[in-house]
């Protein structure tokens, strides 16, 4: 820095004094070494050391901020940087400038963000994600699995109607499949779900939950063993406690990015968001249909069984979507398209190929 004195200078701006939010228009001169701030009432002495200089962000007003609170607002960004070069701090402020001003580094800094941002969501929370599911205590998953079951009971859920000749029946049938799998005992309940209709869940805490609807859809109680395979390999792979890591890592991600909670109101925030979440769930359907097809082989089971009960689940999803509509194909396939987008599960179609084509190997 230069203790040499400062030469004339004139930089005209507003003078706001911090007690109230009069603006008055002023005047900021150096004579012989020494700042002298005047307005239209009063005139004060400063030096450089007395100044707090904003840094400079394109063309924008800089704001010279006194000791008590008062703040000296101009646009003569050269006249600021000329009293930034006798201070330590108007090095940096260059510095910044002339980044700021360069296009090629302001484009590479464009690419590295965006490269950054998707890494991140990618592959980062995932990674993540899956690193604490695992490092959590098996109490975390217990207390998960107990709200969420007492949640859905409160809710979408009835006491099952199956006779219990039928479920015990089942549970015998079940019980070679059911040794703990990732330090979690495996249980499997019955429940009523007009609402939800035929499907199976499996718990952070290793309770697998199958609808009475799901029961009697089937034609063959391998074909739930097949459905219990798939629901043990969520367990497994830790995805209940996974998928609510990864909600709140995405959450707070979007929010240090935004640096407001209220962007999640915005759908150029939100609709990323969701499609990230989605594509996380299919990928952990996928894994749980790999560990389903290795336990129907190791058991000498059909994988047919599973690509069976998957086909009649599509025939009646597509009943009850309606599917007979006065849509054209070429619409239908585009609505389809994005329907595969939208889903939290592969393509229906590609997973039942997936398991014909085991059972014929």
């Amino acid at each position: 820095m230069s203790n040499s004195p400062l030469s004339d200078l004139a930089i005209e701006g507003q003078f706001y004094s911090g007690d109230n939010s009069h603006r008055q228009d002023a005047l900021l001169r150096s004579v012989g070494g020494e700042l002298i701030l005047a307005t239209a009432f009063h005139q004060r002495h400063l030096s450089l050391q007395d100044l707090t200089i904003s840094p400079r962000v394109g063309n924008t007003p800089r704001y010279l901020h006194l000791p008590d609170d008062g703040v000296f607002e101009t646009s003569d960004n050269d006249g600021v940087d000329q009293l930034g070069r006798r201070a330590s701090t108007g090095r940096i402020a260059r510095l910044l400038h002339r980044l700021e001003n360069h296009l090629g580094l302001i484009l590479t800094a464009v690419v590295v963000t965006v490269a950054v941002t998707a890494f991140a969501f990618v592959y980062g929370v995932p990674w993540t994600a899956k690193a604490i599911a695992y490092a959590l205590p098996d109490s975390i998953a217990e207390q998960a699995g107990e709200s969420t079951l007492a949640s859905l009971d409160s809710t979408w859920l009835d006491p099952s109607e199956l006779s219990n000749d039928r479920q015990q029946s089942l549970q015998r049938h079940f019980e070679p499949f059911l040794t703990p799998v990732g330090g979690q005992e495996l249980t499997v309940l019955f429940r009523s779900a007009p609402a939800i209709g035929a499907n199976a869940l499996a718990l952070p805490d290793g309770t697998l939950i199958f609808t009475d609807e799901l029961v009697e859809l089937a034609e063959n109680d391998d074909e739930l063993v097949a459905i219990l395979a798939h629901e043990i390999g969520h367990v497994e792979h830790r995805h209940g406690m996974q998928g609510m890591v990864q909600s709140s890592l995405t959450f707070w991600l979007i929010v240090m990015m935004t640096g407001d909670l209220s962007a999640f109101s915005d759908t150029t925030v939100m609709v990323p968001a969701v499609l990230m979440s989605l594509s996380y769930s299919r990928k952990m359907e996928r894994q749980a249909d790999q560990y389903a097809l290795e336990t129907l082989q190791r058991h000498d089971l059909d994988p047919g069984h599973f690509a069976n009960i998957m086909a009649r689940l599509a025939e009646l999803e597509d009943v009850s979507q309606g599917d007979a509509d006065d849509e054209g194909e070429e619409e239908k396939s585009h609505w389809s398209r994005l329907g595969d987008l939208l889903s939290s599960h592969p393509v229906t179609e590609e997973r039942i190929q997936r398991f014909r084509e085991a059972a014929f190997r």
